[in-house]
Parts: C-alpha cells; sequence; structure tokens
C-alpha cells in the first residue's frame, strides 16, 4: 500500500472526481478526511462508508469560508493527530468571453477554484512545518498554460492555482513538503457529458486516470517533485 497510515484531507471528496481519488486513497491504505458541501452527494459515497468505516471521515465544510477550513483541519488533528496530504479537489466552470463575464461569475471562479486552494493550503502549512513532512496535490487546467476564447474567468483562476502552487513549493521546499499541480484536460464526468453532448468523450481524460496520478504524488515515490504543473490531458 502506497498511502498506508498517511492522514490526508480531499477536499471536495464527494464530487465526481474527488470521489473517486478517495476511493483510491483507502484502498492504498489512507485515512481520509472529506469534505463536502452538496448533502445529495453523500449518497453516491455511502458504499466507502461501510466498506472503510475506519479510514473515513466526512465533514461539511465551505472551503472558501476561513473559520470552516481552520475547524476541519482541528478536527482532522483530534481524530488522527497529524495531516500528511491535502488535495484540493474543489472547483468550477464557467464559460462566456469577457466582455460577458459578469462580476458574480468573475468573483465565483477566483473564489472557488484559487480562495479555496489558498485558504486549505494555508491552514494545513503550520502542522506540515511542524512535522517536516506533507504532500499538497492541487488542481489546476490546461487553459492554465495558454489562455483560451471564453473560458478568461475560468483560465485565469487556474492559472492563479499553478502559480500559487509554485510559490508555496519554494517556500516550503527546506520542511521536506511536497506542492505540486495536475493540469487536466475535459474531465470525463456526467455534468461535462451533459454540458457537451456532442463531443468525443473516449478523447476525454477519466477521473481514475487522474486519481492514479494524486496517489502517486501523494506517495513517498514522489519525493525528488515540487513545484510541477503535471499535464494529464488524455487525447483531448
Amino acid at each position: 500500500m502506497k498511502l498506508k497510515e498517511k492522514v490526508a484531507i480531499v477536499t471536495g471528496g464527494t464530487g465526481a472526481l474527488g470521489r473517486v481519488i478517495v476511493s483510491e486513497f483507502l484502498k492504498e491504505g489512507a485515512k481520509v478526511i472529506c469534505t463536502y458541501i452538496v448533502d445529495e452527494e453523500l449518497r453516491d459515497v455511502l458504499p466507502l462508508l461501510s466498506q472503510f468505516r475506519d479510514q473515513i471521515v466526512f465533514t461539511k465544510t465551505n472551503v472558501i469560508k476561513q473559520k470552516q477550513v481552520e475547524r476541519t483541519v482541528q478536527k482532522t488533528l483530534r481524530r488522527f493527530g497529524r495531516i500528511d496530504i491535502l488535495v484540493n479537489t474543489v472547483g468550477g466552470f464557467a464559460y462566456a468571453p469577457v466582455v460577458e463575464t459578469d462580476e458574480k461569475t468573475w468573483d465565483h471562479m477566483m473564489n472557488i477554484n484559487l480562495k479555496s486552494t489558498f485558504l486549505c493550503s494555508k491552514a494545513v502549512l503550520p502542522h506540515m512545518i511542524k512535522q517536516n513532512y506533507g504532500k499538497i496535490i492541487n488542481i489546476s487546467s490546461r487553459p492554465a498554460l495558454k489562455g483560451a476564447a471564453g473560458v478568461g474567468a475560468y483560465g485565469a483562476s487556474k492559472a492563479g492555482v499553478l502559480n500559487l502552487t509554485e510559490a508555496i513549493a519554494e517556500e516550503v521546499r527546506e520542511y521536506d513538503i511536497n506542492v505540486n499541480a495536475i493540469l487536466p484536460s475535459v474531465i470525463d464526468t456526467p455534468a461535462n457529458r451533459k454540458a457537451m453532448p456532442e463531443a468525443d468523450f473516449s478523447k476525454w481524460v477519466k477521473p481514475e486516470e487522474i486519481a492514479r496520478v494524486v496517489v502517486f504524488l501523494a506517495s513517498d515515490e514522489s519525493k525528488p517533485i515540487s513545484g510541477a504543473g503535471i499535464p494529464v490531458f488524455g487525447k483531448a
């Protein structure tokens, strides 16, 4: 088991990508604090609770609220005594030309994609620094590398995630803390299939493929890698 006895916080762990990552972490022996915000999504992860009851804790957390994030970190420490891994999967998407993007949409993209990553990383870092060990894995996106029409707000927020990843990696390098980002193309989720019904789904990257990369980055095998933005594009 690559993550045996490691303690991980996975934000958005009941979402389409998050729950696959949580499942892989549990199979690899990790203990997982899984944050969620949508009650209905809990139904999709109940089998994990019955199979891995001693390894998983669900906690409702709005990860753009600093006090709620800090409460979740303290809950993790009380339950498991340490935090080894943070995976920031919370995120959202908006499509519109800049001229049609309103302030509310812009702020939402910055909050759900970038602020959430900042607050969660900031909250766990003191504990990782103290124990001289940690892994932070962020989910950025291909538009972080090159702007594209229609995804100005989304791409800017994900570029911020990548830049934040690089900055934190430099700041904590001496503490044996690895901070990396994954840059998927279009992820094959039910929501994306519904939004783009005419697309060739076979070219999209599967959540399971991303999860395997996350497991690697969360494991000790990734020790030499920090500050990286790793493309996971599939054939898209």
